[in-house]
């Protein structure tokens, strides 16, 4: 058994002392925050204490999205989860990076909480030089996100529809195998959800997943945190173990497959067909037993014949080929997936909703949907955001739909002539402002919602005084 399931030996083995211990309901709000931290005085942690309890623990830690925070992946999964690095910002603005283990509250098969022990490692981090001016920042978001356990399973890919069942099944027949899959899906389709099935439906479930996005790190640091490093590889190199050798057992999700380098993708080849990993600065390969998900968001035929993948490597990824059908293709989900954020969000956001009129679900179902199941979901939790009662209106679309906007988002007749720069700049900036609080915070995540770069987002709120 991999030691991130021993609960007693990883405590032993990573806390010679804890300075935080924060209890959540199954809501995720605060029961009780204990923050004893002797880098800051004992009035600082006291703030911070009072200033936590019975709030969202997304509201505490602002730079927390339910994706990356441990605490809400517990009380969804019930797995105990143990996270070696995580940097989190918290509401009074300091900087934390810290490891931790969390652990479900069950009460009679129920989980009605989950609790949370944490080590301020910060000090640790600038004392070795692994947190430098020179650090980038993706390397350090990459480490703030990453975990090694999944959230989701076959049950919570949530349709009627007959094609999306009957990949469903197919789940079923190839999760017993090691062969290497690719999927093709349309962003916002649910590309990570359909790998982490396939992890949750094999035999490998109880060794790690480990998630890459391969367009979020830069080449310059993606070799090394695939295949590790070895002291000396270059300036300031280390030992440190690589994710596939951290997957060891397990699986390895590389989202954007495409956009992966291609020397680094004929590394990923040889990986493939050896079954080894070479680190950098290495030169006696390491033997893995890894199985690789890979998925994709555009075309295959496209992206072979524009060069950005290598065919000998699509081949080889392309064992077994799923193909998420976007959601225009599959109306008949709409419905569904709409009850079901509903539902989701009546529980995180205290509401009691019941559905949606007659205006919004003609809106919806007309709609084309480009953003997919992502952008269904975050239209349903902005109006739930709005909502004064039991039933969606229009009126509480503040969101803009293509073609079809929401009542409070439609333009104005011109009364005042202004200069066009002007104009637009002040679009930018409200647009800026509405994907950050979309994305709680979160610029990497407001980036792709903008789809524009992180550096040029973080530019433009520099720009506008816009704080995250």
């Amino acid at each position: 058994m991999s030691k991130r399931f021993d609960t007693v030996t990883l405590i032993k083995e990573n806390f010679d002392y804890i300075d935080s211990i924060t209890i959540v309901d199954h809501t995720g709000k605060v029961m009780v925050q204990l923050r004893y931290n002797p880098r800051f005085s004992q009035e600082e942690n006291e703030i911070e204490n009072k200033l936590s309890l019975n709030k969202s623990i997304l509201e505490i830690f602002p730079s927390l999205t339910p994706e990356t925070s441990t605490l809400i992946q517990v009380l969804n999964t019930g797995n105990v989860i143990f996270c070696e690095k995580q940097s989190l910002t918290t509401l009074t603005g300091k900087r934390i990076t810290s490891t931790n283990i969390n652990l479900p509250i069950v009460s009679r098969g129920k989980i009605i909480g989950a609790i949370e022990l944490s080590k301020d490692i910060t000090h640790i981090e600038k004392s070795h030089g692994r947190k430098s001016r020179s650090t980038p920042p993706q390397e350090e978001n990459y480490n703030a996100a990453k975990t090694l356990t999944t959230r989701y399973s076959l049950n919570d890919i949530i349709t009627v529809n007959q094609e999306m069942k009957n990949l469903k099944n197919f789940i079923k027949r190839i999760s017993t195998s090691s062969s290497s899959v690719l999927i093709f899906g349309e962003t916002g389709t649910g590309k990570e959800l359909f790998a982490q099935a396939i992890h949750s439906e094999s035999h490998r479930r109880i060794a790690p997943f480990v998630a890459v996005n391969c367009s979020a790190l830069p080449e310059t640091l993606l070799e090394g945190i695939l295949f590790g490093t070895l002291k000396g590889a270059f300036t300031g190199a280390e030992n440190k173990k690589g994710l596939f050798e951290t997957a060891h057992g397990g699986t390895i999700y590389l989202d954007e497959i495409n956009s992966m380098p291609l020397n680094l993708q004929a590394k990923l080849l040889r990986t493939l067909q050896e079954g080894t990993i070479l680190p950098l600065g290495g030169n006696s390969p390491v033997k893995i037993d890894v199985r690789v998900i890979a998925s994709i968001n555009k075309n295959p035929a496209e992206i072979i014949k524009s060069g950005e993948m290598r065919d000998d490597l699509f081949y080889r990824l392309n064992v077994i080929n799923i193909k998420i059908p976007p959601l225009r293709e599959r109306p008949d989900d709409i419905p569904v997936l709409i009850d079901y954020f509903i539902k989701k969000y009546n529980k995180s956001l205290g509401r009691n909703v019941k559905g949606i009129d007659n205006d919004v679900r003609e809106l919806f179902m007309s709609y084309k949907w480009p953003g997919n199941v992502r952008e269904l979901e975050h239209v349903i939790e902005a109006a739930m955001n709005m909502v004064d009662g039991k039933i969606i209106k229009l009126e509480h679309l503040q969101v803009y739909l293509g073609e079809n906007t929401a009542v409070d988002t439609k333009i104005s007749p011109i009364e005042n002539i202004i200069p066009l720069k002007e104009a637009l700049e002040q679009l930018e900036k409200k647009m800026i402002s509405f994907a950050l609080s979309k994305a709680r915070g979160n610029v990497s995540e407001a980036s792709r919602l903008l789809r524009i770069p992180r550096t040029t987002l973080q530019y433009k709120m520099e720009k506008y005084k816009i704080n995250d």
